[in-house]
């Protein structure tokens, strides 16, 4: 059926197509430069396979998981087979029955994908498929007609040809064929040459049209899963030339870099960061989704070659395209990069235009304002004098660092175990587990200063640099080496983010620490006074940041008399608490409180208890059960304290 036009038609197809992609790509090298190294290609191409092939992420999700997988081999494989068939010695040779066979069940998938696809989009309508656009009909038509129009081509070779083994062979070509059999032999000739041609032009079309249409997120969504970052995510960049920079952060879309411009191209605009955002489901002003497109269409605008329409008003980026309560309304929970397939993320970009709203504009909630000058003052955000920042040991005989005694660990308790009367509990419990255990540890004291990942967070990178020298100062000092954290946010900071200043600790959460104690017999623990149905609530950078999640579950299932019960939404798919990202320090003016939305699926579990690992989540959820009446009934504990509680 090929004729002479034929290869330079597919020439000129690939020519529209290369060409798109080089017009894409001029937008995103329109970026500032990127300093991340490219290795571990084994590494990334195994996660290609895992991630971008097998639909690793997108099945955790049965229904669109499926119906996306079905698809997408339903357009690969044929495409596979067709290649390969172009070189002869390059696959095994496969019997054409079977491979004929394979095609149909092929086909007869992807067919199945598109309906459940279609039925999802305009029929179920889920709420983050809302903005449902043209294209998206479009795309699902385009691939129907070519799976449809396959299997006529196939049903009509089959008629044609009275094939006597096409139930065996094309059981859905076979089906196709009785649509056709009514038909002269002659015109069922004429109708197979027509859709042959026309199946050539769609498809044609089809890979002619990927860097203009829906269907770019299959090489940019590809892309993105093989360049992801290694490493600790939420980590945020360190800005480099501080000293010298005329602006901070990112007032205009070409201050982004390149990589953070072409990760707007990957989103699949799926939802599913849509649908585990705690600012979004507590009808704050963010959608992460939304955020990404509006990023897109601002890089369209202004970086593309078409210009903008005369007259058209001139949005600035911060402030206009996305809006001030867009960027603050953000808790940095990571859960949009967590559930998203192709490990896109929002909080880099949000972070880079509070940076510029913060360094450049002074433009931040006027509840942080005293809670920057209580950092500046006081190394913490409550503003209470640094120098008694070490008073809640003074009669536990904790060793101070000054003392001169070496020691092996620092107990670095954070400014919420130094100074919030709760959370100084939780410090107490943590000093004496250690005791008990024998463990060589001692604290700063008042040498001890804010970790700095709010100030950071909030977007003010000038205190964030002077608290970290502050505390490097001393903790080089004394030579420390292995540090002991209590806030999942120092941990974060100290563990994955200090690095960037040149520090080099061996860091532990307090889980973790205690967990091994209990596992190397250093502390014994009895039974439980009575049973408790305890719910324990995943902390955002604990988990997601640095995938601790099982340490402190086996902590409390240690303690005989513990049952855990898990909330609906637990490990990687956990809700905020609503205090990451410098929220612990403003207030929500809009719609519902994220505490008490978690406080609530807590609740629904009819836990004893509820236990934490964060000194901020131990807050909210204690705020929670409060505005529930449900504060003496239901107990809101650190693990730590559970320990302390049954220690012999």
């Amino acid at each position: 059926m090929l004729t002479i036009l034929d290869p330079l038609l597919v020439v000129i197809a690939l020519v529209i197509c290369i060409t798109g992609f080089i017009k894409r790509s001029k937008m995103w090298m329109k970026g500032k430069p990127d300093d991340e190294n490219i290795m571990q290609a084994c590494k990334r191409l195994w996660d290609f396979i895992v991630y971008g092939v097998a639909h690793g992420r997108i099945l955790r999700e049965v229904y669109p998981g499926i119906m996306h997988l079905f698809i997408f081999f339903a357009c690969l494989i044929p495409v596979l087979v067709i290649v390969a068939v172009q070189v002869p010695f390059t696959v095994p040779s496969i019997p054409g029955n079977v491979l004929s066979l394979f095609l149909d069940i092929v086909g007869l998938c992807g067919l199945a994908g598109i309906f459940l696809a279609a039925f999802r989009r305009y029929v179920l309508k889920p709420d983050r498929l809302s903005d449902t656009k043209t294209e998206d009909a479009i795309a699902i038509i385009w691939v129907a007609a070519i799976l449809i129009i396959g299997f006529c081509i196939e049903g009509l070779r089959l008629s044609i040809t009275a094939d006597e083994t096409k139930w065996l062979t094309a059981p859905v070509g076979a089906l196709f064929s009785y649509i056709f059999m009514p038909l002269p032999q002659s015109f069922q000739v004429t109708l197979h040459s027509l859709f042959w041609r026309i199946h050539f032009f769609i498809v044609l079309g089809l890979l002619a049209a990927i860097p203009y249409t829906k269907f770019l997120h299959l090489i940019t969504s590809s892309i993105n899963i093989f360049l992801r970052k290694y490493g600790p995510p939420g980590v945020i960049n360190k800005i480099a030339d501080f000293e010298t920079a005329e602006t901070f952060g990112v007032a205009a879309i070409n201050e982004f870099t390149r990589t953070q411009l072409f990760q707007l191209d990957a989103c699949t605009r799926c939802g599913r960061c849509q649908d585990n955002c705690p600012a979004y489901l507590s009808d704050k002003p963010l959608s992460p989704k939304k955020l990404l497109q509006d990023l897109k269409a601002h890089m369209e605008e202004k970086l593309g070659d078409t210009p903008p329409a005369e007259g058209a008003e001139e949005k600035p980026l911060v402030g206009g395209v996305i809006e001030t309560d867009t960027i603050w309304a953000c808790t940095t929970c990571l859960s949009c990069h967590a559930q998203c397939p192709v490990f896109e993320t929002t909080v880099d970009k949000t972070i880079e235009m509070r940076r510029n709203l913060v360094l450049m504009e002074s433009n931040f909630p006027q509840e942080v304002q005293a809670v920057f000058r209580n950092m500046e003052n006081n190394s913490n955000p409550w503003g209470v004098g640094a120098h008694t920042r070490g008073d809640w040991a003074s009669e536990f005989g904790v060793k101070l660092a000054s003392s001169g005694e070496p020691f092996e660990y620092l107990l670095y308790v954070g400014c919420a175990g130094a100074f919030d009367d709760r959370y100084k509990k939780v410090a107490i419990a943590v000093t004496k587990i250690l005791q008990a255990a024998g463990i060589d540890f001692a604290i700063l004291g008042a040498e001890e200063g804010c970790c700095g990942d709010s100030a950071r967070r909030i977007g003010n990178e000038y205190l964030y640099e002077t608290l970290v020298q502050n505390n490097l100062a001393a903790m080089q000092g004394y030579n420390v080496k292995k540090i002991i954290t209590m806030c999942p946010h120092c941990l974060n900071a100290l563990k994955n983010e200090y690095p960037q200043h040149g520090a080099n600790f061996e860091v532990v959460h307090h889980s973790q620490f205690i967990l091994k104690l209990i596992e190397q017999g250093q502390i014994n623990l009895k039974p439980a006074a009575q049973s408790m149905k305890v719910c324990y609530h995943d902390s955002c950078y604990l988990g997601r940041y640095n995938d601790i999640y099982d340490q402190p579950r086996k902590v409390l299932t240690s303690i005989k008399g513990i049952t855990l019960v898990e909330m609906d939404r637990n490990h990687d798919r956990a809700f905020c608490c609503g205090a990451g990202g410098g929220r612990m320090w403003m207030e929500e003016h809009q719609g519902k409180r994220i505490n008490e939305m978690r406080t609530d699926m807590a609740l629904e579990k009819k836990p004893d208890a509820i236990a934490t690992a964060c000194p901020y989540c131990l807050t909210m959820l204690y705020d929670g059960l409060k505005v529930r009446e449900k504060s003496e009934e239901v107990k809101s504990q650190d693990i730590a304290e559970f320990v302390l509680n049954v220690m012999e």
